[in-house]
Order: structure tokens, then C-alpha cells, then sequence
């Protein structure tokens, strides 16, 4: 009896089914440690990410399309708040450059175009970044009049929030606030996020650089709530290259110089999974790995059952002798000796 179990239960398919369902599961469980063994061999499982789009390679793409993308200068003296009389409190720079803040239509075709930024200036664009699309922005600093000197400049990514700081920044460079404007520089990071402007994600930030490429792509809209407006407001992009002291510590100062400055924006449709997948794929990973030991468990207490109900036989060897005495006789036994 002993030797024909374990043929039964090995030869049983649905035994064998759930075996396999196992062992896969376990696989699966493993591939994140085989690709950090990998990677530490010199093997790749699976292709290198790259960039799909290079502004320097392909087809040109059009025009500015003033629709989608608005172009402006900031070029005010930087001594807003220097006392009442200073005409920089009423200087708002030239209006041809100013923000206009009109609505755009969302940015979904690529273009280029070109600004002279001259020194201790910004120049920069708006543009109605949306869902669906990534965006390759490419950046390149010339010199001007044939000057061999190598042009350095900042490149930031707002968001819309940030730029009524950063403009404010702008205004005020070369006030120091009686001391206020370092001390704030180097304050506590909740107050810094508090008063200062801040790249997007704080990570679009590309500083003492002449070419900058980079990309990035949004994953969900971005949008203003008001309770004062029955909808939500899109909030556009600020791209801004700037050759002027800001409040950080590491961005490039003033070159004296003025530089010509090429701007290529390569837009491409993207396909993007929904943002519930990833908590959906999270807590389904984690649900497995806490529940893969009860299913192996199960697995293993249901085997020997299987092979029981399909009428393999008894578990427990018994003896087939007859009894020493009929089951209706009781036994007769002598009375205590009192």
C-alpha cells in the first residue's frame, strides 16, 4: 500500500496542475531577484530604456504656434521694494514682453524658436502641457558676434504656481532685504516651500549648462480648484533660461554677455495605463507574496484527500482475521474477591 501512493498522487492531473500553478507563482515572485543577479553578472534581461526622440536628428519641426505656446521676456531692473521713490516700483518692464496669461489650447505638435537673452534677463515660454503627450524639450545656448567664450545659463521648469514667486524673485535680485533675502535662501525647507518657487517635481532643474535636453510627460492634468469657479482652470508650463542671479544657491550668475538661444520642443503621443494600475499591481503583488505559503500549504494537506475520494485504497493497512469471540456475547468475567 505504501509504494502505490505515491504513484497515485503523482500521476493524479489535478495534483500535477497545481503543482505547476506553484511553481509559477513562485517564479514570478523571483524575477525581481534574478534581474538584480543579472545586473550584477553582465547579463540584461530585458532592453535598455533610451530617449525615442532627438532633437538633433530628424525632420525640423514648425513655428511657434502662438495658439498653444506664448513667448515673453522678463527684463525688469531687480530693484523692486528699494524705497518709494525708486521708479522700480511702477516698472513693469516692456509690455511687448510681458505674460499675458490668454488661454491656450493644449500643446500637441512640436516646434522651434529662437530668443537673443541678453544678460541678467530671462526668456522663457508658456505652453498647455496635457495627458497623453511626452514632450522632448531641447535647449541650446550660442554665443553672440563671434565670441569664443562658452555660454553658461539656467534652465527651470515651472508650474504656474511657481512662476508669481519666481517673477517675484526676479523683481527684487538686487534688493536684499536688509539680509531677509539670504536668510531666506538658506531657511528651513517648510518654510522654503512656503515662500520660494520651486522646479517641477523638483527635478526639471538644469543649471550652468549651454544644451540641456530633457523630457517628461504628465500623468494627470494639471489643473486649479477655486471655490469661486463652477470648474477646474488648466495650469500651464513655464519654461524659463535665465542668465541672472537667483535665489538658489548652485545656479550660474551673470555673464555679462549676451547669448542666442535655440528652444526645439518635440511632442509625440503616449500611451499611458491608468494611475489605479499601479496601486492595483502593488497591493496584488503584496497579496500574493502574503498568501503564496497558505496556498502552498493547502496544496500539500489536499493531496493524500484527492487520492482517498477517487477510491485509491485506504490510508491505514488493517487486519482481515476474524474476531476470538462473537460481537453479541459478552465477556464473563469472575466477580471481585471481597
Amino acid at each position: 500500500m505504501c509504494d502505490l501512493l505515491p504513484a497515485d498522487v503523482g500521476g493524479d492531473p489535478v495534483i500535477a496542475k497545481g503543482r505547476r500553478g506553484t511553481t509559477l507563482a513562485i517564479i514570478l515572485l523571483l524575477l525581481p531577484l534574478l534581474s538584480v543577479i543579472s545586473y550584477e553578472m553582465g547579463v540584461d534581461i530585458a532592453p535598455v530604456a533610451s530617449a525615442a526622440s532627438d532633437c538633433g536628428q530628424g525632420e525640423q519641426p514648425g513655428a511657434l504656434n502662438e495658439d498653444m505656446v506664448e513667448d515673453f521676456k522678463l527684463t525688469e531692473s531687480g530693484w523692486f521694494g528699494d524705497g518709494e521713490d525708486n521708479p522700480a516700483w511702477d516698472e513693469r518692464g516692456d509690455e511687448e514682453f510681458e505674460v499675458t496669461h490668454r488661454d491656450l489650447s493644449s500643446l500637441t505638435s512640436s516646434f522651434y524658436t529662437s530668443f537673443v537673452m541678453n544678460n541678467d534677463s530671462a526668456v522663457g515660454l508658456r505652453m498647455n502641457m496635457t495627458t497623453g503627450w511626452k514632450y522632448t524639450i531641447c535647449v541650446n545656448l550660442q554665443p553672440l558676434n563671434g565670441s569664443e567664450d562658452r555660454p553658461i545659463a539656467d534652465v527651470y521648469l515651472l508650474q504656474e504656481n511657481d512662476f508669481p514667486q519666481y517673477e517675484f524673485d526676479f523683481d527684487s535680485r538686487h534688493n536684499d532685504w536688509d539680509g531677509m533675502r539670504d536668510e531666506i535662501a538658506h531657511s528651513a525647507p517648510w518654510l522654503q516651500n512656503l515662500i520660494l518657487w520651486h522646479p517641477f517635481r523638483d527635478v526639471h532643474a538644469y543649471e550652468k549648462l549651454d544644451e540641456v535636453e530633457f523630457a517628461v510627460a504628465l500623468d494627470h492634468e494639471e489643473r486649479s480648484y477655486s471655490i469661486w469657479d463652477d470648474y477646474a482652470k488648466p495650469e500651464t508650463m513655464f519654461l524659463m533660461i535665465e542668465s541672472w542671479n537667483n535665489i538658489r544657491d548652485y545656479d550660474a550668475k551673470p555673464q555679462e554677455a549676451n547669448y542666442s538661444v535655440d528652444v526645439t520642443v518635440i511632442v509625440e503621443e503616449r500611451f499611458s495605463l491608468p494611475n489605479w494600475t499601479v496601486s492595483m499591481v502593488c497591493c496584488g503583488g503584496l497579496i500574493s507574496i502574503m498568501a503564496s505559503p497558505f496556498l502552498v500549504h493547502r496544496r500539500y494537506m489536499k493531496a493524500g484527500l484527492v487520492t482517498t475520494e477517487a477510491g485509491g485504497g485506504d490510508m491505514m493497512p488493517h487486519l482481515e482475521t476474524a474476531p476470538e469471540r462473537p460481537p453479541t456475547v459478552p465477556a464473563i468475567s469472575e466477580p471481585p474477591n471481597g
